[in-house]
């Protein structure tokens, strides 16, 4: 059995933000670990679509000549996906999508695109395992968890599994290019910089998930604190790294987890945490940076920076999105993390359902205020519509015309999305081209409050010629 992993190209009409392809998607790495500890002898290659276009990675398919090929998809490259899939039909070469995206659309995929032989929903390991085993012989359709599939002219789903982290094995790191992945590193963030991601846990304590949230709601789960700590310390011996990332949606969801994870790190003789000579960087909630236990947790791990999803700087539109989330505590989490000699990577979406001049006038306001506390890296991203979320299925109320589809455009989206009864325009005469134009001035200043102090800046969504900024403080470590 040859099973072919890949992350498609980014489609032309998107364009890649800044840290695409500087690590292997860990996504595909646990699949690949996973199939490799059920399958002895089983040929995997993992190809990453940052790196390749589709003629290149054709190329890689005739060179492998797989059973099987697997592709993680998302609306940038989703189109990229088809295209490869149609050519991996000439060859009788069975295709099975994954991810997010391909989760929550997957009756409209299967229905236009027949190419694509299956899509495995939620957790991908058991569902890739499982299909693998239907393809040796040893396992029905019906009895694949998660797997969504055509039967007699119809697209059927088996029942949903979440899959037990407790299980997963190490991520199949050895399965790529480290070097070339540290070279690409290097470009960005200088000399010697090396860096590997990891994954502690998965799924988001936030419930229901906010409304502009893509993921697919599997539960909140994590992985046993001391295996990934050891796991942390072997990689960073291996490939002598002097970062590390956790890609989680938030390294802190947990404070007993964090703690023991702490521990087990400092339990080791071995600790580049304590000596400070790696660095860490990961995701969390600002709701979750309030207490100051969680600060010194972070400083003991020798945190650089923390990206928080701020999204907004107005109380109002925060509780429109579900982000149960205050401006008063964001500014005391920020002070927090300021003040322990951390930076902050801040995210901020404009777009958000009820926004008006008022709340766009607040996230100026908020940025400013947070440049002034010492805020030097920021992002400000427009809206996504992304599928399984609120706002889609919001879009496709007023405009069903759309269920049926697997391709959109996002813009086009996007902007039905505005007329519907999440917004009221008032304040821009009623018109979404003013509104978007707003929107965008919104962005450009509070990019601007952080690039004049100094800082940098690195933006999606709001201008293909605008999506990187650069900054002084951000060519920095």
């Amino acid at each position: 059995m040859k099973l072919l992993l890949c992350y498609p190209p980014v489609s032309d009409q998107y364009e890649k933000i800044r840290d695409s392809g500087l690590a292997p998607h860990l996504s595909l790495l646990c699949l690949a670990s996973q199939a490799r500890f059920k399958f002895k002898g089983i040929k995997i290659k993992i190809i990453d679509g940052h790196h390749f276009d589709s003629k290149k990675i054709k190329e890689l398919i005739d060179e492998f000549k797989p059973d099987l090929a697997g592709f993680s998809v998302d609306f940038t490259n989703y189109q990229s996906a088809i295209g490869l899939s149609k050519y991996c039909k000439r060859f009788k070469i069975k295709v099975l999508l994954g991810s997010n995206h391909a989760s929550n659309l997957y009756e409209q995929i299967l229905a236009n695109q027949p190419s694509v032989d299956a899509i495995v929903c939620n957790d991908g390991e058991d569902g890739l395992v499982g299909y693998i085993n239907h393809l040796l012989g040893k396992m029905s359709l019906g009895q694949v968890p998660n797997l969504a599939y055509r039967q007699d002219g119809k697209v059927v789903r088996n029942a949903l599994k979440t899959f037990d982290l407790k299980l997963m094995k190490e991520p199949a790191y050895d399965l790529c290019d480290m070097e070339e992945y540290f070279k690409r590193q290097q470009k960005v963030f200088g000399k010697n910089f090396r860096m590997l991601q990891f994954t502690s846990q998965r799924g988001c304590v936030n419930f229901p998930l906010c409304v502009f949230c893509g993921r697919y709601p599997d539960g909140y789960r994590l992985r046993p604190a001391r295996i990934v700590a050891r796991e942390v310390l072997k990689y960073i011996k291996r490939y002598n790294l002097n970062e590390v990332w956790d890609r989680s949606d938030s390294f802190i969801q947990s404070l007993s987890w964090l703690k023991e994870f702490r521990d087990e790190i400092y339990s080791q003789k071995y600790n580049p945490f304590k000596d400070k000579t790696v660095t860490f960087k990961t995701y969390a909630r600002g709701d979750q940076l309030l207490k100051p236990e969680v600060i010194e947790l972070l400083k003991d791990l020798n945190f650089r920076i923390v990206f928080i999803g701020y999204e907004a700087g107005d109380d109002r539109i925060l509780k429109n999105i579900g982000k149960n989330s205050k401006v008063e505590s964001y500014y005391q989490a920020t002070k927090n993390v300021l003040d322990a000699g951390m930076q902050i990577d801040a995210s901020f979406i404009v777009g958000l359902p009820g926004e008006n001049k008022a709340s766009l006038a607040n996230h100026i306001k908020f940025v400013k205020k947070l440049v002034k506390m010492g805020l030097r890296k920021i992002r400000v991203n427009r809206l996504l519509v992304l599928p399984g979320t609120p706002l889609y299925r919001k879009v496709l109320e007023k405009y069903p015309q759309l269920r049926d589809k697997d391709i959109y455009d996002m813009q086009e989206i996007q902007e039905k999305l505005f007329t519907t009864d999440y917004y009221n325009l008032k304040d821009f005469g009623g018109s979404v081209k003013k509104f978007k134009l707003a929107l965008n001035d919104t962005a450009e200043e509070m990019t601007h409050l952080v690039t004049v102090a100094g800082g940098g800046a690195e933006g999606y969504g709001h201008g293909k010629s605008k999506m990187i900024l650069s900054g002084s403080e951000y060519e920095k470590k």
